[in-house]
Parts: C-alpha cells; sequence; structure tokens
C-alpha cells in the first residue's frame, strides 16, 4: 500500500532483539482501521543473530512502515532515545507510541482518536486513553490500572464524542496512576518543543513526559476506551527495562522524575502531585533501608517524606526510627 503525502499519525515502535513480539506490535498497528499514517520501527541495535529476522520482516512489510536500524551498545540506548529518535524521523501531526512487547487491541483505536481531534473545538495537544494488563500466563490484571479509574469520574468532563472528553490536568492528575505511552497521543510540534523524552532516564521515562506534557498542553482528550493490551514482564527474563531495574534502582528513578516536575513544573497541579508522589516513594525507600539494616539512611529517607507531606502519624514515625539511630536498638 502507498503511505499517503501527509500521514495524520506517525507510530513509533522501539524494538530490540524480539522480532517475534515486535511482529505481533507492528501488526496490530497495521489492522488499524485508520489509513493515514506511518509506522516508524527503531531498532535499537539487536544482537547479530537477530538481525536477520528483522530484515525479513522489512523486506515483505507495508510501505508505510519505515526501518530504522541504531548501531549496537552493550545495553541499547533505551527507550528515550529510540522515542526521540522515531520523533525526528515523524512527519505525521501527532505521535503514537507502542512497545514492541504489547499491542493494540483495539483496530478502530486511531479512526476513534481521528475524529475526536477533529471535533475538538481547539487544537488537540494530547489524548489519552486505557488499555489492559496481562500476566506471562495470560490472566487478566483485575485492578484499574495507569488511568483507567477516571473512566467512573467523567460526569462532570465536557463530552465532545461518544468516547472522548476534553479534561483538565488537574482531572488527569486524580489519577492514582498515569497514561502509558501505548495510550498517549501527543501533538508532535508540542512533543518537538518539550525537547521529547528525557534520554537520561531508563525507567519511569514515561511517567516524566506524561507529567511534562501535562504541565505543557493547553487541550487535552481523555478516552475511556481500552485500545491497547499490555503484557507484563515476567520477572524471570532480564529483556525488559522493568525487570532489567531492581526495586532500588527503580524508586531511585522516580525520586529523579518526581524531583524535577516539583522543581520545574509551572502548573501548581503538577507540582502537588509530584510532592505526594515524592512524599510516597521516600516511604517506599524507607522501608527498603530498614530491610537492609541501614537505619540511619532510612531514617533520613523518612524525615524526607515528612518533609514533603506533614502528617501526625508519620512524625511520630520519624522519632521512632530517630531513636533508633541515636540507641541503635
Amino acid at each position: 500500500m502507498e503511505l499517503s503525502a501527509t500521514p495524520y499519525f506517525s507510530v513509533i515502535i522501539p524494538t530490540r532483539n524480539r522480532p517475534a513480539l515486535f511482529r505481533e506490535a507492528l501488526n496490530s498497528v497495521l489492522a488499524q482501521s485508520f489509513r493515514e499514517l506511518e509506522i516508524i520501527v527503531i531498532n535499537d541495535g539487536s544482537a547479530d543473530e537477530l538481525l536477520a529476522d528483522y530484515h525479513t520482516l522489512e523486506r515483505n512489510c507495508d510501505a508505510r512502515v519505515k526501518w530504522h536500524y541504531l548501531p549496537q551498545l552493550p545495553n541499547g540506548h533505551g527507550q528515550s532515545y529510540a522515542m526521540n529518535s522515531g520523533a525526528s524521523l515523524a512527519v505525521g501531526n501527532y505521535l503514537c507510541f507502542l512497545d514492541d512487547d504489547d499491542t493494540w487491541c483495539d483496530p478502530e483505536h486511531l479512526q476513534r482518536a481521528h475524529t475526536a481531534l477533529l471535533t475538538a473545538d481547539s487544537a488537540v495537544d494530547a489524548l489519552y486513553c486505557n488499555q489492559k494488563a496481562y500476566n506471562s500466563q495470560g490472566e487478566l490484571n483485575p485492578d484499574k490500572l495507569w488511568i483507567a479509574d477516571l473512566e467512573t469520574r467523567l460526569g462532570s468532563q465536557k463530552q465532545i464524542t461518544e468516547y472522548a472528553y476534553r479534561v483538565t490536568s488537574e482531572f488527569l492528575l486524580s489519577s492514582r496512576g498515569f497514561a502509558h505511552l501505548n495510550c498517549s497521543i501527543i501533538r508532535r510540534a508540542l512533543y518537538l518543543d518539550m525537547g521529547g523524552m528525557d534520554e537520561d532516564i531508563r525507567y519511569e521515562c514515561d511517567r516524566d513526559i506524561y507529567l511534562r506534557t501535562l504541565d505543557a498542553a493547553r487541550c487535552i482528550l481523555y478516552s475511556p476506551v481500552y485500545s491497547a493490551r499490555h503484557n507484563i514482564p515476567d520477572p524471570a527474563k532480564k529483556d525488559n527495562m522493568s525487570t532489567l531495574a531492581g526495586d532500588l534502582e527503580k524508586r531511585l528513578y522516580q525520586v529523579s522524575v518526581l524531583k524535577k516536575a516539583v522543581l520545574r513544573a509551572r502548573r501548581e497541579s503538577v507540582r502537588c502531585y509530584a510532592t505526594r508522589a515524592l512524599s510516597d516513594i521516600y516511604k517506599h525507600l524507607t522501608g527498603i533501608q530498614l530491610g537492609n539494616g541501614r537505619i540511619a539512611t532510612a531514617s533520613e529517607h523518612a524525615n524526607q517524606a515528612l518533609a514533603l507531606r506533614y502528617t501526625l502519624k508519620w512524625h511520630g514515625y520519624c522519632l521512632y526510627l530517630a531513636l533508633r539511630r541515636r540507641f541503635s536498638f
């Protein structure tokens, strides 16, 4: 099929060493009923023995798919670098993202998004929707993940189509989660103006771009529709950024992301969200350090959590840790 001269969406799929899973992700995008799109594949330095599989896919692929190969590095360039590489090659009005081990499960996802983007009363900066998560045994996670908890609170929001609502940053930040990249559509001009994803972050880079987008966006849409299937990484396998990083390392990445939001965000709602979340992370770090027998460090983390968000109960716990630190019990 010939590529439209001006694709409306640019779908970026980074991939590394997973040609079989990638093929499923790619096919799920090609199955979209909306045709005015380009797909940008960023191969992040896959191993030589797997490149042949990718090249076979490339030779037999739809003309709308563009292939770009990054040099090989021991741990790859990372998701942020790969996404930014794709964004620099994109020509669509809006950027969409898909991990190579996940799929879009709704073939009407982009058609529905296109209708909403054209119906809105002003230029839309971002559109977010939902996805469902499945474990390595194929079992559905029953919890409301990411921003799915918002679907029950849409009564006060302005409905612009059957499936989309105009919402505020404050409304989105009232969720206990944040939008996954698989379910994020961002205006390309805004993405580039923000500098794209933070290439120094290997974990929580999706939360970082989410918060920075909410801080910068003027018009945001939310759809409660489930458009994607997320396959929860098997913790026994070290082929995903979530499984490569240990718990402590993950929390440190989260601290970095949230500190940046506290210090740099212009919107008070983003700063308040990041402050609350950062306090919770320091509380979690307190427990990790206690488990490692590092009382002094645990006490310091507890005090940082208290400084960010005061509660009488946590104040008492900080005093308890201070006593343990002083008298070594």
